[in-house]
Formats: structure tokens, sequence, C-alpha cells
């Protein structure tokens, strides 16, 4: 059976190894954000979507005026 001093000295091990790993300085640093490639940059916060029509699965015309105001993904593929 494990006695109660090596019970406190086994907690005592850990919690001053959770202090060094939470105050170490060899931390991994914040990851930048990636550089956009070349001729690329950010659109402003107030772009609009480009208007667009599609069709759906079943041949019916979608406008991108009709989906104002809702989250759109668009999904393009290309079988060369």
């Amino acid at each position: 059976m494990i006695q109660q001093r090596e019970v406190r000295s086994r907690l005592g091990l850990f919690l001053l190894l959770g202090l060094f790993l939470t105050l170490s300085p060899l931390r991994a640093p914040a990851v930048e954000s990636p550089a956009l490639p070349e001729g690329l940059a950010t659109p402003a916060q107030s772009t609009p979507m480009p208007a667009f029509e599609l069709p759906d699965r079943d041949g019916n015309p979608v406008r991108s005026a009709d989906l104002q105001g809702k989250v759109v993904v668009v999904r393009f593929w290309a079988s060369w």
C-alpha cells in the first residue's frame, strides 16, 4: 500500500510539473496568419456577393438575390 507521505510527494511533483509546463517559455508561439498569394487581396467586409443565376438539382434557376441574408456555399469542381 502506498503510504500517505508517498502520495503527498507524488502530488507535489505533479503540481510542480504542471506549474512548470504552464509557465514554460518553451511553449509553441501563436500561429501567424498565412500570407496571401501574390495578386490576391482580402475583400472588404462590405463586399456584396456577385450576381449569379445557376440551376439547382431539379433544373430550377437559383438567383443570388434570392439568397440574400442566408449562408451560401458554392461548390465548384472539374473532371478533366
